[in-house]
């Protein structure tokens, strides 16, 4: 076709091109802006399309209509339907200067022309048509047979289907990945790996938003399970790790860090129950110092261990009392010292959450224990101390004196022997405080001294009565307290 033709259809194609337009647009849509046949953006549109219409015919095209269509505002970079560019035409037609100036309008070196039985570069109609000067400069910019540039699809033999950019022979830029179990990758790619921004979708239903290296998640993420679970945050190996926030479907919730896609380092965990652990964890656990806040008020602050108080810690319940000490498995274990709301103390040994073994219980009347417990009692060897100024040290059973002890009271009086039930029970012997002469045991005149049985606190069968030097005042039977038969001397009543 003649160039004064041609002149003649642009003319003609420029003069109909607002009405063409027109016809277009459908009934009842309102056209926002009209584009004027002097406009300057009408003139870029209309000389675009003739451009991708001109790349349509068939090699050879005429190269000066292509390049007039290029001053007046087509993109050099544009193609026909089939991936052919300027630059095969030029390669085509052995027209070097042109080649230049498509690459350096960027134009990849390697951008495919795709039909139904070839995939061809530039490269390949320079050689095709035996123009060894353009073929030279391509092959120089690194143009090739088979290394494509530009977009593209590739099919694998494992049945996964590519689509999308390519760089020297490499997916490169924006690209979607079919796999052939129907998951799908869309979105950054370099030397043919995924990076940079990209989707995941699997086939599990899972899916992943955020970045990308090296075909691995790595950056920082979204990733939303089928489940209705889902993760925020810094991802290395498609592993979560780094600063994080996951969050269950149940309304479970945990924010800090992970480490090769465990909670591990500082975070907070908060159940759906509204229980709440903040703290340090080692592969998922609560291990190290934390601090665990109960839906009901309870706190605890310490060490642990496989998420349970394990090691130093204090537990304080919400009705006021507080524990501070060792902890073995969620429970009371060693030595620790318990506060009670009511102002009373212990200080001592546990076994279980229950205090067993040696330890010190002070109340709030200043009563106070030095001793054994077995089951949170007193039991076994200790001493009590009584805010009279009374005080016990023998043996004890379910939190009374219970046998072989000595009670010394205030004013001087000691019984030492036997008890049961919390009373003198048994053999024991009772002596009247030296520093009260005046006074003797109860119905046994001028007795210092009572050796003998005693039943619930009073002298109940065999017994003696001596005097402050250790004289035998009387020996007998005692029943209810008082000699059985004719006491000398005097006999109360």
């Amino acid at each position: 076709m003649s160039n004064f033709f041609l002149k003649v259809i642009l003319g003609f194609l420029i003069l109909i091109g607002p009405c063409a337009y027109a016809q277009h647009i459908k009934p009842g849509k309102k056209q926002a802006v009209t584009d004027t046949n002097n406009s300057p953006e009408h003139k870029r549109r209309v000389a675009m399309e003739l451009f991708r219409a001109e790349l349509e015919k068939p090699a050879p095209k005429d190269i000066k209509t292509l390049t007039d269509l290029l001053t007046r505002g087509a993109d050099i970079k544009a193609s026909n339907r089939q991936g052919w560019t300027l630059l095969h035409e030029a390669a085509w037609q052995g027209d070097t200067g042109l080649i230049s100036r498509c690459l350096a309008g960027g134009i990849p070196v390697n951008a495919l022309y795709i039909t139904s039985t070839s995939r061809t570069t530039a490269y390949y109609w320079a050689v095709h048509n035996k123009h060894e000067d353009a073929r030279k400069l391509l092959q120089q910019s690194g143009g090739s047979f088979d290394i494509a540039d530009g977009y593209g699809t590739q099919v694998y033999d494992s049945g996964n289907k590519y689509f999308g950019n390519f760089l020297n022979g490499e997916k490169s830029g924006h690209g979607i990945m079919y796999y052939a179990d129907s998951s799908k990758y869309e979105g950054s790619w370099a030397d043919d790996e995924q990076s940079g921004e990209g989707v995941f979708e699997w086939r599990s239903g899972d899916k992943y938003v955020g970045q990308v290296a090296h075909n691995k998640l790595s950056g920082k993420g979204s990733y939303y399970f089928v489940s209705g679970n889902t993760y925020e945050g810094e991802w290395k190996n498609s592993n979560e790790d780094g600063q994080g926030h996951f969050h269950w479907k149940n309304g479970d919730d945990y924010e800090g860090h992970f480490e090769q896609g465990e909670r591990s380092g500082e975070g907070a965990f908060t159940w759906a129950t509204c229980d709440r652990y903040v703290g340090h964890y080692e592969h998922n656990k609560q291990n190290g110092k934390g601090s665990f806040y109960f839906e009901n008020g309870d706190i605890y602050q310490g060490d642990w261990k496989d998420d349970m108080e394990y090691g130093n810690g204090t537990f304080s319940w919400a009705l006021g009392h507080s524990y501070s000490g060792q902890f073995v498995n969620n429970q009371m274990h060693g030595h620790g010292i318990c506060y009670w709301k009511n102002g009373e103390k212990y200080d001592g040994h546990y076994e279980r959450n229950v205090r067993t073994g040696s330890g010190k219980y002070y109340w709030l009347n200043e009563d106070k224990y030095f001793g054994h417990f077995e089951n949170n009692v007193r039991s076994g060897r200790g001493t009590y101390y009584y805010e009279s100024g009374d005080t016990y040290e023998g043996e004890w059973k379910n939190d009374q004196k219970n046998g072989e002890g000595t009670f010394i009271w205030k004013i001087g009086d000691k019984y030492e022997g036997h008890f049961a039930n919390d009373r003198k029970n048994g053999y024991g012997v009772y002596t009247i405080s030296p520093r009260k002469q005046k006074r003797s045991i109860s119905f046994c005149h001028k007795c210092k001294v009572y050796k003998g049985d005693w039943r619930d606190g009073i002298k109940s069968g065999k017994g003696e009565c001596f005097t402050q030097k250790g004289k035998l005042i009387y020996s007998g039977e005692f029943d209810k307290d008082r000699p059985k038969s004719a006491y000398p001397g005097f006999h109360d009543k």
